[in-house]
């Protein structure tokens, strides 16, 4: 059995995928970008349902954190597998196969009613989009040069981004048009019609010999690179880091911003789209600016990724206070910030591959990611316990989200901390790693 093959940055090899035609390059990009954005729409969609779901399903704070997380804990838990089966089958087919599953799970959602149909449609949801982040770094670490790749990932999460705006606004008005459910059946449908094109257009690889690899692991080296993995403090600290910062910021962004915002300062279903939308062209926009950063001028992800804690710890301490409820601009900078620099702390995935060895960086990319969406899950229901907890009266009050966002700042100030100390290069990472 073989684990995660990388390309091994040879002058050979960077002629070979150099020399690629650019359009056959990008359209491998955009084709599997179009799968992410459809991903990232799926995150992040129940915030501007939030209201619907509460009513149609009859749930609490708390019941709607658990519906919503359920996304995350399935996705968390196909990333142990993951690595193996793109590597066994290629990302085009894992892909495509588990991309049909998750229109499954969202024809599933979008008929259910009872709280438990709604479960199992978010979870194969999860399971569904799974691999539409891993799997298309592993197309790119064959299709582009290892040099590009900070830049590219930055491309790719700016895309993703795409997926966050169209589930704001765009789907607020949808949702008004013809209903939550319809909407989602519609997405569904597109989301079939992506996969097809995806799996008839895309390859693995530019051509089979240029499938160079850093080395070949049998399946004897897997227990001895996990284990490697985990004895490593990197590992730990980023992994915490990105548990963190995504956890508060997806909990927030695909979920607790919508009840914030229609409950909290009595802003309509389409207004809280457009708060969102803000949120998420910031996204988009820091998404490229974090990968230049880290490859062009500060020359470390690290450093960018601690600068996106810092920046999201201080927005967090500002909403905590409620001065942005009453200054609606300032509100709308917050948000714009928020997305913005939270975009920087994918850079900790390039900050994985960076201090570890190669033959490695995809377990690490996988187990990094694992903790990614595990945060996720948590924080959203974390934050309804919270809610929860403050009874009728305050529970979607602005005084309660203020409440929210200060274990927020604390949470993001703790995470900075812990992640400060994490090295940028590892011992055995040379200059192509």
């Amino acid at each position: 059995m073989r684990v995660r093959q990388e390309v091994t940055e040879t002058p050979c090899c960077r002629r070979n995928l150099d020399s690629e035609p650019f359009a056959r390059r990008w359209a491998v990009f955009n084709l599997a970008g179009s799968l992410f954005v459809i991903s990232q729409f799926y995150r992040v969609s129940n915030a501007v349902i939030a209201p619907e779901l509460q009513s149609d399903l009859s749930l609490s704070a708390e019941s709607l954190g658990f519906l919503s997380a359920m996304f995350f804990y399935s996705f968390a838990v196909a990333q142990i597998p993951l690595a193996l089966f793109l590597d066994r089958l290629g990302s085009r087919l894992t892909m495509s196969v588990l991309s049909l599953i998750g229109a499954a799970g969202a024809f599933i959602f979008a008929f259910s009613d009872t709280m438990a149909w709604a479960v199992v449609g978010r979870a194969l949801l999860g399971l569904g989009m799974a691999a539409n982040l891993m799997g298309s770094m592993k197309l790119f670490t064959r299709w582009f040069s290892a040099r590009e790749f900070a830049t590219i990932s930055g491309i790719l999460f700016a895309l993703g981004a795409l997926g966050n705006m169209l589930a704001a606004t765009p789907l607020a008005f949808l949702v008004e048009a013809v209903g939550w459910r319809t909407a989602f059946a519609l997405i569904g449908v597109l989301t079939v019609i992506c996969t097809g094109v995806f799996f008839v257009f895309v390859r693995d690889a530019p051509s089979p010999v240029e499938k160079t690899t850093a080395g070949e692991a049998g399946a004897g080296d897997i227990p001895r690179n996990l284990k490697l993995l985990l004895s490593r403090r990197e590992y730990w600290l980023i992994s915490i880091g990105t548990f963190i910062r995504y956890g508060v910021f997806v909990a927030i962004q695909g979920l607790w911003a919508g009840p914030y915002l229609i409950y909290g300062i009595g802003l309509s279903a389409v207004e809280t789209g457009n708060f969102l939308l803000v949120l998420n062209v910031g996204f988009l926009i820091g998404s490229p600016v974090s990968g230049w950063l880290a490859d062009r001028v500060l020359g470390s992800p690290r450093i960018v990724a601690l600068l996106g804690l810092a920046v999201m710890s201080a927005v967090m301490l500002l909403l905590s206070t409620g001065w942005a409820d009453m200054h609606l601009w300032l509100l709308g900078m917050s948000f714009f910030m928020l997305g913005v620099f939270s975009s920087f702390g994918f850079m900790m995935l390039a900050h994985i591959k960076a201090v570890m060895p190669t033959v490695m960086s995809g377990m690490a990319i996988t187990g990094v990611n694992l903790f990614t969406m595990l945060g996720a899950a948590l924080y959203m229901q974390i934050i309804g316990r919270i809610l929860d907890t403050l009874g009728a009266v305050d529970q979607f009050s602005a005084v309660g989200f203020h409440r929210v966002f200060f274990v927020a700042f604390v949470s993001l100030a703790f995470a900075f901390f812990v992640y400060l100390p994490t090295r940028d290069r590892g011992p055995e990472a040379g200059p192509g790693a």
